[in-house]
């Protein structure tokens, strides 16, 4: 479902809808239960990695907020994955070591994982724009 929501909002944000507006319109293209929808976690991932440049044809907001602790969590996650691609499909593992990377003792990646896949498989990721 993540992956679904994720994508749209993606597309929405390069048709020049702010993040966050672009994944309150992926809300109501995507069936699920509205407890699974509003989730923060996968929202803030996108929302501020959005923000701040990391989303390939999605512009940098110059007032971002700070990166969220998600969004990080989610740059650990893709460093790891980038180190071993094999994790990308056994997400219990891939939160295991990313928890090591990272030092977090998270225990859960709340959605974060589905989010930065559903990005890392569409090949949207990039490196952040140098102000």
């Amino acid at each position: 479902m993540y992956d679904q929501l994720t994508g749209w909002a993606l597309e929405g944000a390069r048709q020049g809808l702010t993040p966050r507006d672009a994944w309150a319109a992926a809300q109501k293209l995507v069936t699920a239960k509205p407890s699974t929808l509003n989730k923060g976690c996968p929202r803030s991932t996108f929302v501020s990695l959005a923000e701040h440049g990391y989303l390939r044809g999605v512009p940098a907001q110059a007032d971002a907020r700070p990166l969220t602790r998600n969004a990080r969590h989610a740059l650990h996650a893709r460093a790891v994955a980038q180190a071993d691609p094999d994790l990308l499909n056994r997400k219990q593992a891939w939160w295991a070591a990313t928890r090591a990377h990272s030092g977090t003792d998270r225990e859960n990646h709340a959605g974060i994982l589905d989010v930065l896949h559903a990005l890392m498989v569409r090949d949207a990721l990039t490196d952040p724009p140098v102000p």
